[in-house]
């Protein structure tokens, strides 16, 4: 099943009975990155003095409904855009919600709506086959590996779910460093990373001037 990498993402950010892993805004923040790595990966885009540059002046469409809206939005830009400013306005939960309804439709998982204490309902997104997460995590654990060399499409991979700290949670028995110099090698990843470690000493700073933490 080929699977794009916001959707391969989805899968590492689920158990099989489909409980999130991660707190769901970062994960939609790292699902817009997943776009935007498949993009670079179908060299439609790329990632050029910090801004997000289109490979040509009218690039080819991918085919894909989930890829297309944001090449063109790209390719009607006059001045290339810097990351830092492009990719916080790709934020949308609806993104999460298209690409579990893609995995619904494809077969991997299945929708389920569950109540509990009798008054609160939440839609979870159990298992269904159970092949295209287990071809998942080998081959993430075949590119974390000592001498393991991933292709172009783990290394994206990898470096954005070890941005979003997913590795550790749905690969515990993946080498951490391994996976950390790994995903140094990826520059979207980076940027990623790196935006999230600033907005979490951000939300910290605020929460010390709040006098949220003890001294």
């Amino acid at each position: 099943m080929d699977l794009l990498i916001a959707e391969e993402l989805l899968l590492l950010a689920h158990t099989p009975k489909g409980k999130p892993l991660v707190n769901l805004e970062l994960l939609d923040w790292t699902l817009s990155a997943g776009v935007l790595a498949d993009l670079m990966l179908r060299g439609r885009i790329q990632l050029r003095d910090g801004r997000i540059d289109v490979t040509a002046p009218a690039p080819a469409p991918t085919g894909d409904a989930e890829l297309d809206p944001t090449l063109d939005r790209l390719s009607m830009r006059e001045q290339a855009p810097l990351f830092e400013d492009w990719w916080p306005a790709m934020y949308t939960p609806e993104r999460r919600a298209r690409l579990l309804a893609r995995l619904a439709e494809r077969g991997a998982i299945t929708r389920e709506t569950r109540t509990y204490l009798k008054l609160f309902k939440e839609e979870v997104y159990p298992e269904v086959d159970p092949a295209p997460r287990a071809a998942l995590h080998r081959r993430v654990l075949a590119a974390l590996e000592a001498g393991g060399e991933p292709d172009p499409r783990t290394l994206a991979l990898v470096s954005l779910a070890h941005a979003a700290g997913l590795i550790a949670k749905a690969l515990p028995r993946a080498d951490r460093r391994r996976a950390a110099e790994v995903a140094g090698r990826d520059r979207l990843g980076g940027l990623v990373a790196a935006a999230f470690k600033q907005a979490a000493g951000e939300s910290v700073g605020r929460m010390v001037a709040k006098g949220g933490l003890a001294d």
